[in-house]
């Protein structure tokens, strides 16, 4: 067959990078290292090795400035960029690598992942848009990757163009004839574009599939030279398949062969993380942890950064249980309970329980890929080592005051991401009067918590401070905070009944607080919230039902519009739907108000269809296999939005949260009907 020409590389899209990528590239620079390239490069690969990665990436970001035809500064820069998901700034690494070296497969397999997931977080669909044009080429270099097709699928189905990369796979069928890993991913992306339509096509193709795996297994099951490729697809086709007892046989031999390279790498973590979850969170609490442990210590041999440390995570998850549970196994034994101000809360861990929790702690922090603040309040749950506790705080503030890369969440952008950081801002130095607490610096303490309970009134630094006042034997002020943190819709119940009887009232007392209180706070919230709007104009929606009937925006000028992004496979967005039912009924013959839903790419017709009948749901279901959630810049599913009678997005709310769900809807509902007060 004819291949297509070759795509030239594109220009940069590092013009589009997010703040934080940006402010990362502004730090490595002020952190430029003048030392002589080898130097930087045998540094930032022992820094790689001691855990070090930030250091790590400034360091070979260095070496880069300074031999900038170093192909492999520039990739191992790129791998620790996407690490800390500064994804526009790995691209771009990625593309300098590709330049050095156009057959470089790993660098196409790096430059697909960052391209893809730089699109994702950043609702960019220029990104996805330039792995569909670059594709021929990667296929060209890389064939043999298997997360280059996963990356590309992904970008295909955020597009609405899995025909078009189902197109591409076939023009490069007879080329990649004898390559299984091709032959694999062929057809997982028949399996999508089918999934996409009504009717049976979907089962005969999985039919298919397993017919195929059944007799290229036949074939090789006793052939023990069989390359790694063929393991490849026997392993993962079954495992798609469900059909785990043959998966596993496949996925051991794929595991023993020589050649299996980084084949075997993914299944691995998967396969790991299931008997992790199956051990951990099974019916009996019998099964030895030794198992538990073991299945860590192997994934930590996964080769990939990001594999690793998340397996880090799950060793702490793992002490973390063995710890509460002993304690929890204490209490059943008679132990009074502790008081709610105590701090710390928990009666002390036994000596090995505490050093395990503490080590895994800091192995965990270490990885700096997530906000460790749960973490170091689990140390201080304990009142395990309150001086570390402190400093490591007071190392996590800093960090985000300078705006490092790895603790928020890469798909905050704007506004959204600077409430995040000054929300991490603010418990950190939470942590810091808890900690302090602990070390008996109590006055410091307790002006830490009085600042943050006057700049941050919320329901935790409300309530931290009420606990520091009772325990500095001010029972009726700490009423008073805790009462707040309560009417901010703080889950301190307990602890507020604990100060109104050490302040010598009856528990009573809270309610009647409450009630005075609650209404104002609430009042304040709301509004709040509610003279935040965007006005912002939509993104054109013309997309048909699943009775096909045609549904478009523009169309519903002079109504509320309450629209509402989900997917059949998101577990909040299915719990969310009885309360929206119930939001319908609510409006029922409202002409004022509409309500929409569209079932996010990735929802196939068969289920979306199979999900309203086993319900019974027969409100409109608008079906998105144009992408058009890219749009809207979908971040969390389900996200709704709410739309004045002048077709303007007002509000936006990401994710379901069940308490108050009918109350927060109708209150944005109301404000904007013709005439509803900003």
């Amino acid at each position: 067959m004819t291949r297509r020409p070759a795509t030239p590389l594109p220009a940069t899209l590092a013009a589009t990078a997010p703040a934080a990528a940006l402010a990362t590239l502004t730090l490595a620079a002020a952190c430029a290292d003048a030392r002589p390239h080898n130097a930087l490069m045998s540094d930032a690969g022992a820094d790689v090795e001691a855990i070090h990665l930030e250091r790590a990436m400034h360091r070979f970001d260095s070496a880069r400035t300074a031999r900038p035809d170093d192909a492999e500064a520039h990739a191992r820069y790129a791998a620790l960029a996407a690490y800390f998901e500064l994804n526009a700034t790995a691209a771009e690494a990625w593309e300098r690598v590709l330049e050095l070296e156009p057959g470089d497969a790993a660098a196409w397999d790096g430059y697909f992942h960052s391209l893809y997931w730089a699109g994702a977080y950043e609702s960019d669909r220029r990104y996805a848009e330039k792995v569909m044009e670059l594709l021929p080429r990667a296929l060209q270099n890389a064939s043999q990757r298997p997360e280059l097709y996963e990356n590309a699928q992904d970008a295909a189905a955020d597009l609405g163009e899995l025909e078009a990369y189902n197109a591409v796979l076939m023009d490069y069928r007879v080329a990649e004839s004898d390559n299984p890993v091709f032959l694999h991913h062929l057809g997982l992306a028949q399996l999508a574009l089918a999934d996409l339509q009504e009717g049976d096509r979907s089962q005969v193709l999985r039919d298919s599939l397993g017919a195929a795996l059944a007799d290229l297994g036949a074939r090789h099951r006793e052939d023990a030279e069989t390359p790694a490729p063929i393991l490849y697809r026997l392993a993962y086709g079954l495992s798609r398949l469900q059909r785990d007892e043959d998966k596993d046989y496949w996925m051991s031999r794929l595991l023993a062969a020589p050649d299996r390279g980084i084949l075997a790498d993914d299944l691995r973590y998967w396969d790991l993380v299931v008997k992790f979850q199956t051990i951990l969170y099974g019916p009996s609490e019998s099964e030895s942890t030794d198992e538990v442990f073991r299945i860590v210590d192997e994934g930590m041999q996964l080769p990939a950064l990001l594999h690793r440390a998340i397996w880090a995570s799950r060793r702490l998850m793992a002490v973390r249980q063995i710890a509460d549970r002993s304690v929890a196994e204490e209490s059943a034994e008679g132990d009074q309970p502790v008081s709610m101000a105590a701090e710390p809360r928990s009666p002390g861990l036994a000596t090995e329980h505490a050093e395990a929790l503490f080590e895994a702690t800091m192995d965990y922090i270490a990885w700096q890929n997530a906000s460790p603040i749960s973490s170091l309040s689990r140390l201080l749950h304990y009142g395990i080592q309150p001086q570390r506790v402190l400093e490591e705080a007071t190392d996590f503030e800093e960090a985000l005051r300078a705006d490092r890369p790895g603790f928020i969440y890469a798909g905050s952008l704007g506004e959204a991401r600077e409430r995040s950081r000054q929300s991490l801002i603010t418990s950190a130095r939470v942590l810091q009067a808890r900690a302090l607490a602990q070390l008996g610096e109590t006055e410091a303490a307790g002006e830490l918590f009085e600042e943050l309970a006057t700049e941050s009134p919320g329901s935790q630094t409300l309530a931290q401070f009420g606990r520091h006042l009772m325990r500095t034997d001010q029972p009726q002020r700490a009423l008073g905070m805790l009462v707040e943190a309560l009417a901010h819709d703080g889950g301190w119940r307990a602890t507020a009944e604990e100060a109104a009887t050490a302040a010598g009232l009856p528990v009573e007392a809270v309610d009647e607080r409450l009630a005075v209180r609650q209404p104002i706070v609430q009042a304040e919230l709301e509004a709040r919230a509610l003279g935040a709007r965007l006005e912002l104009g939509p993104p054109d929606l013309a997309l048909p039902d699943q009775h096909g009937v045609q549904w478009a925006l523009g169309n519903l000028t002079g109504k509320v519009v309450v629209l509402k992004f989900w997917a059949t496979w998101c577990g909040p967005c299915l719990a969310e739907l009885p309360h929206f039912v119930e939001l319908l009924e609510k409006y029922e013959g409202d002409d004022e108000v509409v309500f929409l839903t569209v079932a996010g790419a990735g929802s196939s017709r068969d289920a979306v269809a199979e999900l309203l009948s086993e319900e019974g749901y027969t409100f409109p279901v608008l079906l998105d296999d144009q992408g058009r959630a890219t749009d809207f810049k979908i971040l969390a599913w389900p996200t709704t939005f709410f739309l004045d009678p002048d077709g303007l997005i007002q509000y936006r709310r990401e994710g379901f949260y069940e308490e108050g769900y009918e109350h927060q809807t109708a209150i944005r509902i109301d404000a904007l009907r013709t005439g509803g007060a900003p």
